[in-house]
């Protein structure tokens, strides 16, 4: 009866509006003065939810992100991808997919995908003449690539509530995000034979495509660098992430000269204000975490799981149908860090790979991230094309359902998450 006074509550005050973080704190400063626990409790915990090695990559993805993007280096991954396959009938919206699948490897978070790429490809593809609103559906719709393949947020953020290794999980993403982004293009190309959708008509040259390669190959190797070297072992994810700050620094002010003291400035505080955020969320809900042990709601919630069906795929599934559905209303880092604690050990007992539901997780509060109502990203795209939210559903729709399939997929194969993992010594 408390856990479901205490849940309610805090339901509550999210669907009015107030923040995640004062919510978090409000429900568990509550229940502890409740119980008549010292209020020393709450700064002990807090701390102790903030105090993790790992946690250390978020600030740096950040900031990595920002000046990535104001150095330049997100123009010239579009201007590659663009020139490599834009020849091809729907090129430009096949261009928009696989920027993302690059851009995947730089910030790992889907609003910063639509504001980068959308910005660039929206207008370009209006002006070829596609429809603005299938050019901003498709920006939101492959914007869930970035939090799915590493580095992403939300992975450090599930690790770090969990226990469960950040880097087996960045290795169990790799194939499912391929796997979303590779459906995606092949849905593109049929729409685009079935619509006549445009295409360059400019002649490849090889000595422009090599031109365009060398003012690329470095942001290319971004990527390479940053998820090579956590798979081979070469550096932890957060010293991955610190790696990615200076490697951004050094090729935006050496080889770029784009980088001035000033967009520094910007890029330090924007990344100061987002990892702000993320830790006072993190903090507060280490005290919820702490509650909902103290409560044994994990170990309700199985016994009545488990009393609606022994079949770990079917209770799976209800699992999924819950974290889409919280993923239209809650950003996915907050809603990770409130539910991952409960589910994950629950997952665990009726006989769930740790890692697998890992990705399951990710992957299906992703997915929440472009369903309507209230999918964040949908939003972001709307923002970024100027268009009406509504034109956007209603060209999302066949997009949804695909990233639907993917996910069951997931769910009823896991392999497609733990064969990477397996080969390369994680699990």
């Amino acid at each position: 009866m408390i856990s479901v006074t205490m849940f309610s509550i805090l339901v509550g005050l999210l669907l009015i509006g107030l923040p995640v973080a004062m919510v978090l704190g409000l429900v568990s400063t509550g229940w502890i003065l409740w119980a008549g626990s010292s209020l020393q409790m709450v700064a002990s915990r807090m701390y102790a939810g903030i105090d993790t090695f790992v946690l250390m990559a978020i600030p740096f993805f950040c900031l990595a992100g920002e000046i990535m993007n104001r150095c330049g280096i997100t123009d010239r991954l579009i201007q590659f991808v663009n020139y490599l396959i834009g020849r091809v009938r729907g090129g430009l919206a096949q261009a928009n997919i696989y920027s993302s699948l690059l851009f995947a490897g730089i910030t790992g978070a889907a609003v910063a995908d639509v504001s980068a790429l959308g910005s660039v490809f929206i207008p370009a593809m209006e002006k070829q003449g596609y429809t603005r609103k299938f050019a901003a559906m498709i920006t939101a719709a492959s914007s869930i690539i970035g939090p799915i393949i590493p580095p992403s947020i939300i992975v450090v953020v599930y690790g770090a509530v969990t226990g469960v290794s950040v880097g087996a999980i960045f290795a169990a993403t790799m194939i499912p995000g391929i796997i979303v982004g590779l459906s995606m293009s092949g849905f593109v190309a049929i729409l685009a034979k079935k619509k006549n959708f445009p295409k360059f008509e400019e002649k490849f040259e090889l000595r422009a495509f090599c031109l365009c390669l060398k003012d690329s190959v470095l942001a290319l190797i971004m990527p390479l660098i940053i998820v090579g070297g956590i798979f081979s072992g070469v550096f932890t994810p957060t010293e991955a992430a610190a790696v990615a700050v200076f490697y951004a620094l050094v090729i935006g002010t050496v080889f770029y000269r784009t980088v001035s003291l000033r967009s520094i400035y910007e890029s330090v505080y924007s990344a100061m204000r987002t990892s702000a955020m993320l830790f006072f969320i993190i903090g507060f809900a280490n005290i919820l975490g702490w509650i909902i042990s103290r409560v044994h709601l994990p170990e309700q919630i199985a016994a009545f799981m488990l009393s609606l069906s022994n079949d770990p795929k079917l209770l799976m599934l209800l699992v999924v149908v819950l974290l889409i559905f919280v993923g239209t209303w809650l950003e996915t880092s907050a809603s990770c860090i409130i539910l991952a604690p409960i589910l994950a050990p629950v997952m665990v007992q009726i006989g769930i790979h740790p890692v697998h539901f890992a990705v399951v997780m990710v992957v299906a509060l992703n997915i929440g991230l472009i369903t309507p109502p209230l999918g964040v990203a949908l939003f972001a795209a709307v923002g970024v094309g100027k268009v009406s939210f509504e034109a956007v559903v209603s060209e999302l729709w066949p997009f949804l359902i695909l990233d639907m399939a993917v996910l069951l997929l997931l769910v009823f194969i896991p392999e497609l998450s733990l064969a990477i993992p397996r080969m390369l010594g994680f699990i």
